[in-house]
């Protein structure tokens, strides 16, 4: 059978596939099934098995390299303590993030036991696989068996499974924990993605078919199903394209959606700015609240004080009334076993009438006397409230001049913190600043020092002004003299323009005489042609004056443009001079 025939006569499977022993298992082909193990299977399993199937890409690549004899040397630096506190945590993050029933710590895995081993292995092997990876024996024997399934590349022995946690055998088995969870991770960020790779599996797949029909019936010669193939394989890439555009264009919009509400949330006032704000005012008012706490709390001391004395002057004057009734009391049985005649009883009555008026008085006084007592008391609590009042302006005032705290700029290690006990017993304890001793002479001597040098600088400032106007003055003179040489620079470009209009007239002229005897000149040569020696001798006379006058022009000429560069040299320099006058003097204002 012919080679035309031969691919003629093959499928799209048969054409993507590179041997027959390997072509069930390329990319194109359709006789591959599913993976074993279908139900909660993850991709790694399926992947792995996959890869450890005869003619994949590891057999081929072991069939050409020779295969080192002896056990892998393990590259990883496993008795390295970070490496070991890096698998770790990775083996942690993982059994955590993914509902690991038992409780693990870094503790655990520094050192574990079988039982934990056991368990984390286990779990491990349950998301690759719960049917195909199912412990059923012994750990020891079937741990390194499903690692050399997994083509795990380093052997893991026996004797380090039966002591695990040992120092000499961990190492080895953590890293193999961790490439085990590294691969469950790969597995799972390939499951995200399955769905784009299929359809791009699948594009590759129509391709490969509309390549292998397209090229069976170009063989056969059948041009109208080519023909119809191009159409629908063009036509099927237009619909797909236009669909991309749609999708493209709605994703467009959306995107210019977000920009004009990430554009919007950026106009927005920051709230953290506007948060620390709110805090600075609620600390603000946090202080005010607890200065007002601390004045009602010395209020309250002074209303608890005054209350105490006024119940003892209370408890005082009901042990006199009490010591006044017994008096009374006594004084009756007195009058009741005395005899009293008339005359004593009118005395009685009249000395009773007197104390009663005695004790309205005193009453009276009492009561004026609380009124007052009352009315001062008020007016010290005006007096302090006042007085905090200040206290809180000259706070502020010298935290703004930089008197506070006592290691600031203009303090000079002075304490100027001012702090009122309104609770104090004395005078002395009243204020913990000497005001007079200490505040006063030292603001004072401050005032005097910012005084000389507000004098000093006013002086100064003075002297500055008398020295502006003085520039201002000579500035002015200086642009007097610069419009004066302007003038005289406009009235010598004048004079040289009129000389040039002159000088230029004149070659004109001289020109014209010029032209006037040339014309004269061929006049005699026409009119006198007969008389040849004559005319030679007024012929070369008049080219002599020809040549003189045209030499007298070049001659004028040339001095003129001698005296023409002359003068715009002058007017250049004279400029220059002009400008650098007019620098200096603005350099110097």
């Amino acid at each position: 059978m012919s080679r035309r025939q031969t691919l003629a006569q093959l499928s799209p499977s048969q054409l993507n596939s590179k041997g027959g022993n390997s072509g069930t298992h390329a990319r194109g082909s359709k006789d591959v099934g599913p993976l074993p193990g279908k139900g909660r299977k993850s991709v790694a399993g399926g992947l792995l098995m996959a890869a450890a199937m005869p003619g994949s890409c590891l057999e081929r690549r072991s069939s050409v390299v020779t295969k080192p004899s002896g056990p892998k040397q393990d590259p990883r630096p496993l008795n390295s303590k970070e490496y070991q506190n890096n698998c770790i945590k990775v083996v942690i993050n993982y059994l955590t993030t993914h509902n690991f029933s038992y409780p693990v710590s870094p503790k655990t895995l520094a050192s574990p036991t079988g039982k934990d081993f056991s368990a984390v292995v286990t779990f491990l092997f349950q998301q690759i696989d719960p049917v195909a990876f199912r412990i059923l024996g012994k750990v020891e024997d079937e741990v390194p068996l499903f690692f050399k399934r997994l083509n795990y590349p380093f052997q893991i022995s026996k004797s380090a499974l039966f002591a695990v946690g040992t120092p000499h055998s961990w190492p080895a088995v953590l890293a193999a924990l961790t490439w085990l969870v590294e691969l469950l991770e790969y597995a799972e960020k390939s499951s995200s993605n399955k769905a784009s790779g299929f359809d791009r599996d699948n594009k590759v797949e129509d391709f490969l078919d509309y390549l292998a029909e397209g090229y069976q019936t170009w063989m056969s010669g059948d041009d109208d199903r080519c023909q119809q193939l191009d159409e629908q394989f063009a036509a099927k890439y237009i619909k797909q394209a236009a669909e991309l555009d749609a999708s493209r264009e709605e994703r467009r919009k959306a995107n210019e959606q977000l920009l004009a509400e990430l554009a919007h949330f950026r106009s927005l006032p920051d709230p953290v700015e506007t948060a620390k704000q709110k805090l600075k005012e609620l600390h603000i008012d946090k202080e005010k609240l607890q200065q007002l706490v601390q004045q009602d709390q010395g209020l309250k001391q002074t209303a608890l004080r005054k209350l105490s004395e006024k119940k003892a002057d209370l408890q005082a004057k009901q042990d006199q009334i009490t010591a006044a009734v017994a008096d009374v009391e006594q004084l009756r049985q007195c009058v009741v076993v005395q005899s009293v005649n008339k005359a004593d009883l009118n005395r009685m009555i009249m000395e009773r009438n007197k104390q009663a008026e005695v004790l309205a008085a005193e009453t009276a006084k009492c009561e004026e006397m609380e009124q007052r007592v009352h009315e001062r008391e008020m007016q010290i609590v005006r007096c302090l409230n006042g007085i905090d009042a200040l206290a809180v302006t000259f706070g502020r005032l010298a935290n703004r001049l930089k008197l506070t705290p006592a290691t600031s700029k203009r303090a000079d290690g002075t304490n100027y913190e001012l702090r009122i006990n309104r609770n104090a017993a004395s005078q002395v304890e009243f204020c913990n600043l000497d005001l007079k001793g200490v505040v006063k002479p030292n603001l004072e001597r401050l005032c005097e020092v910012y005084r000389t040098r507000a004098s000093q600088l006013g002086q100064d400032l003075i002297s500055l002004k008398e020295a502006l106007i003085a520039r201002s003055e000579s500035s002015a003179e200086k642009q007097e003299e610069n419009a004066v040489l302007q003038a005289d620079i406009a009235k010598a470009e004048a004079q040289l323009q009129a000389a040039k209009d002159a000088q230029e007239e004149k070659c004109r002229r001289l020109a014209a005489q010029a032209e006037g005897i040339k014309a004269q000149v061929d006049e005699f040569y026409s009119a006198v042609s007969n008389r040849t020696e004559h005319m030679e001798e007024q012929l070369a006379r008049a080219q002599l004056m020809y040549e003189q006058t045209k030499r007298e022009c070049e001659t004028e000429l040339a001095k003129l443009e001698a005296d023409l560069n002359q003068a715009i040299k002058l007017m250049v320099a004279h400029k220059e001079f002009v400008t650098s006058t007019i620098a200096r003097t603005a350099s110097v204002v």
